[in-house]
């Protein structure tokens, strides 16, 4: 099989080029610009880029950059900054109304106020595979690695205007909906869709849309959707995220033997306490069930896929970028050490703005 190809969505908050809150102009500045890579997205605080189909890293950094400074170009006719951030540091993405898009309201509706400052963002890696079947098996063989990719990705720790105590608040809040997290282990892409179709059938979700697993077959185009990390605070960061889970993808796709089945409970226990605590934390190994420092996790992660990387020509950008984050610390690290240099929540997002949109 050649080499996979990749693709990623990342959201971003749009807040007020004064006040650093979030401001309503998210779904306006989409709404100008007609490349229809361009999205909104749950709240009108947010915007949202979905890069084309990439062959390799090279296509997917530079997709990354056009779409992050073209929305900041547009924000910036609001008044407004792009800020690539988890959680809004200040302020809040507001409750409903959302955008306007019926779906949206109909789950306003439905969830009343779990829909409460859902305006967390995310970003999304898909990894092309030839059907649902080899998603589900994908998606089996990844359960473990999960919070070793949220680690890299949690870049959320401030939220209105205080330090929530996690690397990654955007994982707690986004743990509200129904149908997130840890995904079931699979047998079969029929046994999936048989679950799916029965959590639509009562009600649980209102369509197969909201099934929010951090690892899920696209409804959309064939790939398994990787949705665990936090939007990265930089472009570098992103291109990491993509790298580990093609890489994932493609040691998965090419196992010999079934994955074992691992405890649910243990898994979610791992992702829970990643995102509290951060690479450098404490943290849950679920292979083992043993406290480690987080960066141990990831570790195991890179030792697992190095073969997969060199394969692909992509093991010199992982190895640099995580020398890169480990010396410098993830979103959440940093966000923390430039509230330290400065005090003033005010720095963190002009930080933050300026860190979106570089090279």
């Amino acid at each position: 099989m050649g080499s996979p190809t990749v693709g990623v969505e990342e959201e971003y908050i749009v807040v007020d080029e004064d006040t650093h809150r979030p401001v309503p102009h998210g779904g306006a500045a989409v709404a100008e610009l007609s490349d229809v890579d361009f999205q909104r997205e749950f709240s009108p605080a947010q915007a949202e880029f979905v890069s084309p189909v990439c062959a390799g890293l090279d296509d997917v950094r530079r997709e990354l950059l056009r779409g992050r400074r073209t929305l900041a170009a547009a924000a910036r006719g609001h008044r407004a900054l792009l800020v690539a951030t988890g959680s809004p540091p200040l302020g809040r993405p507001g409750p409903p109304p959302v955008t306007g898009e019926p779906r949206y309201r109909r789950m306003v509706e439905a969830y009343g106020e779990v829909a409460d400052d859902q305006g967390m963002c995310g970003c999304h890696v898909h990894v092309g595979v030839p059907d649902v079947e080899h998603a589900v098996q994908a998606s089996n063989h990844l359960r473990p690695w999960l919070p070793a990719l949220l680690l890299l990705g949690a870049n959320s720790p401030f939220f209105d205007g205080r330090d929530t105590g996690h690397a990654s608040w955007r994982t707690t809040v986004w743990g509200r909906w129904p149908v997130t997290g840890v995904p079931p282990h699979f047998r079969s892409a029929e046994e999936y869709e048989a679950l799916v179709t029965r959590l639509v059938a009562a009600g649980v979700i209102l369509d197969a849309g909201m099934v929010y697993w951090s690892v899920r077959p696209s409804r959309h185009v064939p790939t398994v959707e990787v949705r665990v990390s936090d939007v990265p605070m930089t472009v570098a960061e992103t291109v990491l995220q993509a790298a580990l889970v093609r890489a994932l993808v493609t040691t998965a796709l090419e196992a010999r033997r079934p994955v074992p089945r691992m405890p649910d409970e243990v898994l979610r226990a791992a992702c829970a306490r990643a995102a509290l605590a951060g690479p450098d934390g404490r943290c849950l190994d679920p292979l083992t069930g043993r406290a480690v420092v987080g960066w141990a996790l990831v570790d195991a992660l890179f030792t697992h896929v190095r073969p997969a990387l060199d394969a692909l020509g992509d093991l010199d950008v992982v190895t640099q970028s995580l020398s890169w984050v480990r010396s410098h610390g993830c979103g959440a690290t940093r966000q923390r050490a430039a509230l330290r240099a400065h005090g003033d929540l005010h720095a963190v997002v002009r930080a933050l703005a300026a860190a979106t949109t570089e090279a």
